[in-house]
């Protein structure tokens, strides 16, 4: 259940907010276009519960 993996990737990231924004950035990287969306963002947080280092760039505006 997603509420299990979000609990564990709490643990890793204790500020809600930048879990939201860690999560969210990791997701439009990790996303493939023949996968559910649920898939990737479940993906995201298991690696960021397995602290698994997602590289995320930051966006230029």
């Amino acid at each position: 259940m997603r509420s299990e993996i979000i609990f564990r990737a709490s643990e890793a990231i204790d500020n809600k907010y930048k879990l939201c924004q860690t999560v969210a950035k990791a997701t439009r990287r990790l996303h493939i276009g023949s996968q559910e969306m649920n898939q990737t963002i479940n993906n995201a947080f298991l690696r960021i519960a397995a602290e698994a280092p997602v590289r995320v760039i930051p966006e230029v505006a």
